[in-house]
């Protein structure tokens, strides 16, 4: 529920979006003992003139899930992860969030794949990505006086919403994983044209 299928949705369609309701959170059935990849959907990204073409998945982020990302990223040889969090990483949805992205960086910097046919395993030997981006969504919640100045000044990763994952982008750093940290409002389509495109031209 932190924004990952409003994203989605607004890759495919830029515009206003609805909140989207628990029930109607991100799923995935089982096949036999397995999940079922979703199917990565081409995406066009528009700003100022400029055009790329990405493909993209939306995977849950619930905890039976978490594998799913990993099997996604090196199946596909993915070239850029997001990780998507919001405010509640400091209360609630502190397990889930900063739980999870302990999770993909200690499968990304162990190489600990799961692999789902022998073309996946032979290409996942050597797989890393090209970048990790970690992105503080929801951005209308808490975007403040103190947000607003380090954006001005380029500085957004000392905000203090990035504290609780500071520890393991300093591994990703030091495993020679680059990361960059953004900040995104989804739903209101602020920043995300933006920040998907720097990244794409990193």
């Amino acid at each position: 529920m932190v924004g990952k299928t409003t994203l989605d949705k607004y890759m495919t369609t830029p515009g206003e979006m609805e909140e989207i309701p628990e029930h109607e959170r991100t799923k995935h059935f089982k096949l036999l003992t397995r999940y079922v990849l979703p199917k990565p959907t081409r995406k066009r990204l528009r700003w100022e003139g400029e055009r790329r073409v990405i493909h993209s998945s939306d995977i849950g982020g619930e905890e039976r899930f978490w594998n799913l990302w990993i099997d996604d990223m090196v199946a596909r040889q993915c070239e850029y992860v997001i990780f998507m969090f919001d405010d509640r990483a400091f209360n609630e949805g502190a397990i889930d969030q900063i739980g999870g992205f302990k999770f993909l960086v200690d499968s990304i910097i162990s190489r600990r794949y799961r692999y789902r046919n022998f073309r996946s395993w032979r290409r996942g030997k050597k797989y890393v990505p090209r970048l990790v981006v970690l992105i503080a969504n929801k951005a209308d919640r808490y975007f403040d006086n103190k947000a607003a100045q380090l954006w001005q000044q380029g500085r957004i990763g000392e905000h203090k919403i990035f504290d609780p994952f500071r520890d393991d982008l300093i591994r990703l750093q030091k495993a020679g994983i680059p990361t960059k940290r953004n900040f995104m409002a989804t739903r209101i389509g602020w920043n995300v044209e933006q920040s998907l495109l720097d990244m794409i031209d990193y």
